[in-house]
């Protein structure tokens, strides 16, 4: 299982707000640089802005307790930035850099000052930020694996790991040191996180929210980064969520409007005529009879021909004898069959249905032009007293037919919505999951 950040440190408790007081300044110990305490009285250690040792600020001496840190490292939001989060005026007093314990997962804690509130923690990871409170009371089952409850919420079990600090900046309510390392149990019960912190000496809760990055980009007015569409936060809210009501409700209402059109639909056979065709039609121009349309409506055309081994073409129109419009219309049809070492096999067709749309009333006839295998057989047999072979090829016409393709298509697409919402929802968790989760 890979290790789990938190969103705390080992500390002390927290101390309790208090009435605002003035910043206090002093030079440090070790190279003298102005050093400022924006929560004097509160903070136990602070660092030098300039040479990044961390001053023990409760010791009269002010001792140093980690000399010369490694070079500066500026935090996207500066230690001396306000915002208001929560309907709280907030003051960054500090900041440090935290991982996992193999390092591949790394994070950044701002702790956030108010006089009146105290203190509170604005984490930042890989562009996701959570804003987090330590709580005062105990947590029956935190640390444990499966689901707990807190402060009315279930929260899952996510992960376990340990959390070490590589970098601090700025002033802290405990002795804040790069020694620092801690056990960490992490839960979600989005957009919520129960941290657990345990070392030798404590256990510390704290529960978080998630805020997206606009608002908190927004609140400090600086320009920071927005996760990506394909980066998941752990305590993120699943952006897709299939909307099935919406989809149930769309596809009963498209059911009822298919059964309204089939129940109008005359759906009536106007002209059924079998043509036994032969060498002899070939070049010919065939005739159905005639038949009357009293109102607009789409035509069907369908041709059966039991074909061996053989082909079918017709070139066809429907003609409006009285206004001499046409509509075009060709179909093909070939059947062959046959036995190779594999076996049995067999291709094509005898059945081929072709749709026109919407045609004026008025009366009308199909002209057919066919042209067929049989055209080819030996001229001899048109001479000869022996009866030429011929394909019965019958062709039936109806008149308003219901259309299912309109409502199968309809439906594709509406159950393609859930199912597309759902493979993001899924690839959604698998990110989030993949920072470090147990599987879900």
């Amino acid at each position: 299982m890979s290790d789990q950040p938190s969103i705390l440190p080992s500390a002390e408790p927290a101390p309790p707000p208090r009435a605002p007081g003035r910043p206090r300044n002093f030079a440090c110990p070790n190279c003298g640089g102005a050093v400022t305490l924006r929560a004097a009285g509160q903070s136990i250690t602070a660092t030098c802005s300039q040479c990044s040792s961390v001053i023990d600020v409760a010791d009269e001496n002010l001792r140093i307790i980690e000399a010369a840190q490694s070079a500066m490292q500026q935090s996207d939001i500066p230690i001396g930035a306000r915002a208001r989060l929560k309907e709280i005026e907030w003051e960054v007093v500090g900041y440090m850099r935290r991982s996992d314990g193999p390092g591949d997962f790394r994070w950044t804690e701002h702790l956030l000052f108010n006089p009146y509130h105290g203190y509170r923690f604005l984490a930042e990871e890989y562009d996701h930020w959570t804003l987090v409170k330590m709580l005062n009371r105990d947590v029956p089952g935190a640390g444990r694996e499966g689901w707990i409850d807190a402060n009315g919420r279930s929260y899952q079990f996510f992960g376990r790991g340990f959390a070490r600090t590589t970098y601090v900046a700025g002033e802290f309510f405990w002795r804040a040191s790069t020694s620092d390392v801690t056990a960490v149990t992490d839960y979600i019960a989005p957009p919520y996180r129960l941290m657990v912190e345990r070392n030798d000496e404590e256990i510390i809760v704290s529960e978080g929210e998630y805020l997206d990055a606009r608002l908190v980009a927004a609140a400090f007015k600086l320009p920071l980064r927005v996760p990506s569409s394909s980066s998941a936060g752990v305590s993120q809210v699943n952006p897709y969520k299939p909307s099935f009501t919406i989809v149930a409700l769309a596809v009963v209402a498209a059911t009822m409007l298919q059964g309204t059109l089939l129940a109008i639909s005359a759906n009536a056979l106007v002209n059924s005529q079998t043509y036994n065709l032969t060498a002899a039609d070939k070049n010919k121009t065939l005739s159905s009879g005639t038949f009357r349309l009293n109102r607009s409506g789409n035509i069907e055309i369908e041709t059966t021909s039991y074909l061996s081994n053989d082909w079918l073409e017709l070139d066809m129109a429907l003609v409006n004898i009285d206004t001499n419009q046409s509509y075009s219309v060709f179909q093909s049809l070939e059947h062959y069959s046959g036995t190779d070492s594999d076996g049995r096999w067999e291709e094509g067709g005898n059945r081929e249905t072709s749709l026109l749309p919407p045609v004026p009333p008025g009366t009308y006839k199909l002209l057919i032009e066919p042209d067929a295998g049989l055209f080819s057989k030996p001229s001899s047999l048109l001479s000869s007293s022996a009866p030429l072979p011929a394909q019965p090829v019958t062709i039936t016409i109806k008149y308003d037919v219901p259309v299912w393709s309109n409502y199968l298509i309809a439906m594709a697409l509406l159950l393609a919505v859930p199912a597309i919402s759902l493979i993001r929802r899924m690839m959604f968790e698998k990110s989030r999951w993949e920072k470090g989760g147990v599987a879900e």
